[in-house]
């Protein structure tokens, strides 16, 4: 489509003195722009301002074609705070998906770009990006060792969210849940969305509405109180990161779960390594090297689901 035949605002660029009171209109506007300021930036700009070492170049204010910041925010909230206006270069018009490309992998995190497409508070928004990266890392055939490795972009997260969409009050659930027991809500966001790659949310929920403080009604070795008893135990009172480890140890909590078995542990997976051993035919000490251990299949819902652990209402949902 040429430019004539875009019915697309034009773009342009100018430059002007942005005061305060300008600044101020920008940043009411900025509803389109839900990452939360850094203060850390502000502040740096603030001093910029102070010290009057504010030069004039490519990079100032930004405006979509409906009139939102789409960046140039933290320069516009030091202009606010330190009442200084500046000679700077302003564009107007740019598509509200230029947000994406703008300081990508410099001041936003992918927390930040997922709050941006969600709407979702940062906090969650945090969780929930951390749980894309490791779901995406897994898609990609990544050994499970190296899920949480790497950095998204914002046009892969604008990707991966549809992809794997999961509702803010979901995750707050689980967030709650994980303090409850010490758990990562990350991990129980991995091992959520694993386990309903093959089992509905209905009787995925039969394992994660029974952790945490729900689990205290389940006694002996139901692998809901036996999730919840080993993070306590393990993650001594703090949350933990192990987000991997721990969506492991909840499939494999699931899996004892659905089919009835009793479990004595849930041991973290292993990582590759190497063992001192004895060679039992010269008697000397050798280094012996060992694979890591597999990351848990979900059990397939060919198997009748077992009751030895389910009570009555459980069984409502299994229909």
């Amino acid at each position: 489509m040429t430019e004539e035949e875009s019915d697309d605002p034009r773009t342009y660029s100018e430059i002007i003195e942005v005061t305060p009171d300008k600044c101020s209109t920008w940043m009411e506007k900025r509803t389109c722009n839900r990452v939360p300021l850094k203060r850390s930036n502000v502040d740096k700009f603030k001093s910029i301002l102070r010290n009057r070492q504010f030069r004039t170049t490519h990079q100032g204010f930004a405006l979509d074609w409906h009139g939102c910041l789409i960046d140039g925010q933290h320069r516009a909230a030091a202009i606010i705070e330190t009442g200084v206006t500046v000679t700077a270069q302003v564009t107007y018009n740019l598509s509200p998906d230029t947000f994406a490309a703008i300081d990508g992998g410099r001041v936003r995190s992918a927390g930040d770009f997922v709050a941006q497409i969600t709407e979702m508070k940062q906090s969650n928004s945090n969780v929930y990006a951390a749980a894309l990266k490791i779901l995406a890392n897994r898609a990609k055939g990544f050994h499970w060792m190296r899920w949480t490795s790497g950095r998204l972009t914002a046009e892969q997260l604008q990707e991966l969210v549809p992809r794997w969409p999961v509702d803010e009050e979901h995750i707050v659930r689980l967030v709650s849940t994980g303090k409850q027991c010490h758990a990562s809500a990350t991990g129980l966001i991995v091992a959520h969305k694993i386990i309903t790659e093959v089992w509905p949310d209905s009787i995925a929920d039969l394992f994660f509405d029974g952790i945490g403080e729900a689990s205290r009604e389940f006694v002996g070795k139901d692998p809901r109180a036996l999730y919840t008893n080993t993070m306590i135990n393990v993650n001594r009172g703090l949350v933990s990161r192990d987000s991997v480890q721990q969506s492991a140890q909840a499939i494999k909590a699931f899996n004892a779960l659905v089919s009835g078995e009793a479990i004595g542990t849930l041991k973290k997976m292993k990582a590759a390594g190497v063992k001192i051993i004895k060679d039992r035919r010269t008697g000397k000490e050798i280094q012996q090297e060992y694979p890591p251990d597999r990351y848990p299949e979900v059990i397939q819902p060919a198997i009748n689901i077992s009751d030895k652990w389910l009570g009555n209402a459980d069984r409502g949902a299994i229909g």
